[in-house]
């Protein structure tokens, strides 16, 4: 039977006033908002999920930490904003908020983390990739908003898929080969990732990642993130809300294939860069042009065959004239199986460049949460930390759309924020006559009210355990 190792009610928040005589000082911290966050997480199961279906080849000596307290530090130490393992040794080591949060007798050595990814075999990186499919199948609101969009005039959700290089030079990664890195002669991996954002309400998702070889080619985890993408939201052919959007990576004759064959509908770029060439041609000279920019034009071309050596794949075809530097013209072919009535010919190309979501995240999840800073050398145990990146994403937007802003209408935080604004909160900590802690929070700070619970105006600032006599006048 699965126990948590979290203590209950361990931290709990007030604002920073006298402190009783009763309340013994006990420090500071510089991460209050860490407790709120991990306090989320147990409510939401995903330490019993994690300790159900994740068990990995290592002895758990008594006075050692087992293999989901590793797990709950390695989230914590990403949701902190620790750039490496040896950074929790100096950060939140120190810490007893973070501490006290777990449960933890005292806080591991980075050592065990390394340790902890290393233990990973493809078996067990499987596993853990089922055990976030399952949370995310749980509290996944793309699931709820899918369901949503089949109604009559809801917005369609979109589902983004890209590549990403990770750098890896040094001689001990496994695995590691020369691809399309900004540096050339680089060597590392590739990241193949499933996004779906929200623009309108925050509640981005990260839904599937797979790791591969630098020369991997993406259209070879195409099949891979199909799946995927099924064991969370279902089959995808019954979903008519959805919309998957790529670029030309993944936007093969075959893969193109494969969607129109299980009926879902997509919206990407054209395999083939000389392909917009050759229909500019067919296209010829006198062809309307609807001019988005004083730089951009679109065409329609209507349905036709997606390559002359693929005539049985038919899509609806887009061609995009662009004028660069020095005058000189570019096209951009985009192929989609969504009819016209719902998506006109001039509204497809702005559809497409909406891919700045999943690059946004991206760009966050590299600075924020660390996606390309390696936590191992073993390639396993890199894809084990890439899939604890997406579930601390996840959780991390859960929490703040759930408990620290339900309802409030403010605007959504980006993991930046989330991590340097709200996490990373300084508070004094004081312990009680039960020996439960106290974060004190700063009345000032623009989010220290939304992590205090609720409370009547005659509630003590600090939870006692004795009763307190007082002369109440009405």
């Amino acid at each position: 039977m699965f126990h948590s190792t979290v203590a209950e009610d361990a931290v709990t928040y007030r604002l920073d006033t006298p402190v009783a005589p009763e309340a013994e000082p006990v420090g500071t911290t510089a991460r209050a908002g860490l407790a709120s966050f991990l306090g989320c997480v147990e409510r939401l199961g995903v330490w019993r999920t994690l300790a159900q279906r994740v068990r990995l080849p290592m002895q758990e000596r008594c006075t050692g930490f087992t293999h989901l307290q590793k797990s709950q530090v390695l989230l914590a130490g990403l949701a902190a904003g620790c750039r490496r393992a040896r950074d929790s040794d100096f950060t939140l080591a120190a810490d007893p908020a973070a501490v006290a949060a777990l449960g933890l007798p005292r806080w591991p050595h980075s050592s065990q983390l390394t340790r902890h990814l290393r233990a990973f075999r493809p078996q067990h990186v499987a596993a853990l990739r089922h055990a976030c499919e399952e949370i995310l199948a749980t509290h996944s609101r793309v699931r709820q908003r899918v369901r949503r969009a089949r109604r009559p005039g809801a917005p369609a959700v979109v589902i983004d898929f890209d590549q990403t290089a990770i750098s890896a030079n040094g001689r001990t990664y496994p695995r590691t080969a020369r691809g399309h890195f900004p540096k050339k002669g680089t060597r590392g991996y590739q990241a193949s990732v499933a996004f779906a954002g929200d623009p309108s309400g925050g509640d981005d998702e990260v839904l599937a990642v797979f790791l591969d070889p630098g020369n991997a080619h993406a259209s070879w985890r195409f099949a891979d993130l199909l799946a995927a993408l099924e064991r969370v939201l279902g089959p995808l052919g019954r979903l008519p809300g959805l919309v998957l959007r790529f670029d030309c990576q993944y936007a093969t004759a075959d893969d193109l294939a494969t969607l129109l064959r299980q009926g879902v509908r997509f919206v990407g770029r054209n395999y083939a860069a000389a392909t917009a060439a050759a229909w500019a041609r067919d296209l010829g000279p006198d062809a309307p042009w609807v001019e988005l920019s004083p730089v951009k034009g679109v065409g329609d071309l209507g349905p036709g065959p997606v390559a002359p050596s693929r005539p049985d794949v038919v899509c609806r075809r887009l061609l995009v004239r662009s004028t660069g530097a020095r005058q000189h013209l570019g096209y951009t072919a985009i192929v989609t199986s969504i009819p016209a009535d719902e998506l006109a010919a001039v509204d497809r190309e702005p559809f497409y460049e909406g891919r700045q979501t999943i690059e946004g995240w991206l760009s966050e999840a590299t600075a924020a949460l660390q996606l390309k800073g390696l936590w191992s050398r073993s390639f396993e145990g890199i894809e084990a930390f890439l899939l604890h990146v997406a579930l601390a994403s996840n959780l991390l937007n859960w929490w703040e759309r759930r408990e620290l802003l339900p309802d409030s209408g403010l605007p959504h935080l980006g993991l930046r924020q989330v991590i340097g604004r709200v996490i990373t909160l300084p508070a004094r900590v004081v312990r009680t006559t039960a020996g439960r802690l106290v974060l004190l929070l700063p009345p000032t700070h623009p989010y220290a009210r939304r992590l205090v619970p609720p409370a009547s105006a005659w509630q003590l600032p600090l939870p006692f355990d004795h009763a307190m006599l007082c002369d109440a006048h009405f």
